[in-house]
């Protein structure tokens, strides 16, 4: 049996490195997808997955299992390193950072269990097969986080247009991810 996060979080305070490596392998996957879903280039996702763990390491004494669960609490520090990096760069605002949180906030990490690679790789063959303009939506949208505005903007086309072709193109994934029995 593994260990909870409480328990790691109290072996942490006592000094055992090897409960914060646990700690990080429990949580960086889901840490690395809010941040990359909240709009960051790729080359600064890994430091600040960095940036997160270092402030949970050195702020961990705060934590206080009576006041909630360590998942919320580490969604904070990490919404606040990405608020922070927000700030001292120059960071558009074609992202959706709600789309972006419910990501680290989902009870279900996004380790790549065999269930989900498989859902994924149904999924990225779908994606595949619509045409370049819906799956160029899709990604946009879905990977990249950003809002209806911001890919209007990007695409030049009209928020309207945006909104009716994703339509289109979830409709098209639902109906391929049904043939492929991963949607129900």
């Amino acid at each position: 049996m593994e260990p909870g996060d409480s328990e790691l979080v109290e072996r942490c305070r006592a000094g055992d490195r090897a409960a914060f490596g646990l700690l990080y392998a429990a949580h960086a996957g889901r840490v690395r997808a809010y941040l990359q879903r909240s709009g960051f280039a790729a080359a600064d996702v890994d430091d600040l997955v960095q940036e997160t763990f270092t402030r949970v390491l050195r702020s961990l004494h705060t934590f206080d299992p009576a006041r909630g669960e360590f998942r919320p609490w580490l969604a904070t520090v990490a919404h606040n390193v990405a608020r922070r990096h927000w700030r001292r760069g120059a960071q558009d605002d074609n992202f959706d950072p709600e789309l972006a949180g419910e990501v680290l906030a989902a009870r279900d990490n996004p380790a790549p269990a065999s269930e989900t690679r498989e859902e994924v790789r149904a999924l990225v063959e779908c994606i595949e097969a619509l045409l370049p303009d819906l799956a160029r939506l899709v990604r946009l949208r879905y990977v990249e986080a950003r809002t209806t505005r911001g890919i209007a903007a990007a695409l030049d086309l009209a928020e309207a247009t945006v909104r009716l072709r994703l339509g289109k193109a979830m409709y098209l994934l639902q109906r391929c991810l049904r043939s492929k029995g991963v949607w129900e």
